[in-house]
């Protein structure tokens, strides 16, 4: 991914300090006024700690009164059977298919698995890739609990992927996916 950043960087002639690190603990130089982890990429930390070990780092990371936007998909413990969601792109002669599917959640693991199946088809040719992973799993009153674990941060405001601005929910009536802002505390 790094490797891939610096390229399209350089293309626009653009430089930038491209680091590695983990979701569960990091840190950067220098304090920044905005982070963002969006997509559900947050619920790639399989556990509790993690998690809030995540929203630390991210505290540490961001400047007194600096903002945090966290996205991702809240889970409906009373799914029964799994779900799936299709997308499709074409553009510049490429096709880009995605499906993707997700199994009823473990309450009790609090994992929830899912598959990601992709077909790309350009100049004639077509590739397939499949995915598959787990997910830790949150739902409102959850996610809530893990904000109050890590104080350095308050929660401003919930927004659904509309990106209303004008819109909001608190967080215990947020369903499905959300966008949760977070600032740093002075």
């Amino acid at each position: 991914m790094l490797d891939f950043a610096g390229e399209r960087l350089a293309r626009r002639g653009l430089t930038a300090r491209l680091e590695a690190g983990e979701l569960e603990s990091f840190a950067t130089r220098g304090r920044f006024d905005l982070a963002h982890c969006l997509v559900s990429t947050f619920k790639y930390v399989l556990d509790e700690a993690g998690a809030r070990g995540h929203l630390r780092s991210v505290a540490a990371t961001l400047a007194p009164g600096g903002v945090y936007v966290l996205g991702l998909h809240l889970t409906d413990y009373g799914l029964e059977r799994p779900v799936s969601e299709r997308w499709v792109v074409e553009e510049g002669g490429k096709r880009v298919v995605c499906n993707t599917r997700t199994w009823p959640a473990d309450r009790r693991r609090r994992r929830e698995r899912m598959r990601t199946r992709m077909v790309v088809t350009e100049s004639g040719r077509e590739r397939r890739s499949e995915t598959n992973w787990w997910f830790r799993t949150y739902d409102a009153r959850q996610l809530a609990r893990l904000l109050r674990s890590a104080p350095e941060l308050e929660l401003v405001a919930v927004h659904d992927f509309h990106y209303d601005l004008e819109w909001t929910v608190p967080l215990a009536e947020a369903r499905d996916d959300c966008v949760l802002v977070l600032r740093r505390r002075a």
